[in-house]
């Protein structure tokens, strides 16, 4: 994993490269593996994603990486694999959203569970070049289909909200060390079934909800599907940390 610069007026300059020049993005150079670890609020490893980019091209301007993605629970058995698409156009770093829904849908995942996906709506979180703290950045929605293999497939919807340049911080990984922007977002999942079951189970979450809007405070209690995000985003490197609640994950290798 290589350094990202330290001084302020080196990060300027490297902003300015970036605008005209992706290849420094990890997901931009082409036979590149990119591993990251997810962790509980114990510390305790729950998945492991590996990513390798397997073609770059560029045209009329943008620049397109294919790229595999497979994860791994904590025993090191597969439970997923994929592919997603990462685009930087005039200096706009573009991320496949479905990476983001993939990971969110791995944390209640039952231990050995094995998910297959299938993106429906493609979205993408963007990464501007000259990024300032306190800068306000695009929303953006994914939707993808789960296969459970138990006869139950779910449609997960995935907004991303308030995005929001918190501040500039070092982040320091098992992978190196890398100065970041600080970047919080408000993330809101939704989810309705298909296949054996799934009118009783739709139309039982569906009166659920209509009885707390009614009942407010005085209704049963049901978990929020919103959730507070921080992410920390290395200009013209990429995603090295993201954080809730419930998980950190981090950038643990580069090869």
């Amino acid at each position: 994993m290589k350094k990202f610069v330290a001084l302020f007026a080196c990060f300027l300059v490297t902003g300015q490269l970036f605008a005209q020049d992706c290849s420094q993005y990890m997901y931009m150079q082409k036979n590149k593996t990119i591993e990251m670890t997810a962790f509980n609020n114990k510390n305790e490893m729950t998945f492991r994603s590996v990513t390798k980019v397997s073609d770059v091209s560029t045209a009329n301007g943008v620049t397109t990486a294919n790229v595999a993605a497979e994860a791994y629970d904590k025993n090191g058995e597969l439970i997923n694999s994929s592919n997603a698409v990462y685009k930087c156009d005039g200096g706009v770093m573009m991320m496949d959203m479905s990476v983001n829904t993939q990971q969110q849908s791995q944390q209640p995942a039952q231990p050995n569970a094995k998910v297959n996906f299938k993106v429906i709506n493609q979205g993408y979180m963007e990464y501007p070049s000259g990024m300032q703290v306190g800068d306000h950045l695009k929303d953006a929605t994914s939707q993808m289909e789960i296969d459970m293999n138990n006869g139950m497939t779910s449609v997960m919807t995935i907004q991303i909200t308030d995005r929001i340049i918190a501040g500039k911080e070092n982040v320091t990984t098992p992978a190196g060390s890398w100065n970041c922007f600080k970047i919080t977002y408000k993330t809101t999942s939704s989810t309705t079934f298909k296949g054996a079951h799934a009118d009783t189970i739709n139309n039982a979450m569906s009166a659920f909800a209509k009885l707390k809007a009614k009942l407010g405070n005085l209704g049963p209690k049901m978990a929020s599907n919103t959730s507070e995000t921080t992410v920390w985003y290395a200009p013209g490197f990429g995603l090295v940390k993201m954080q809730s609640k419930t998980f950190v994950m981090e950038l643990t290798a580069l090869r």
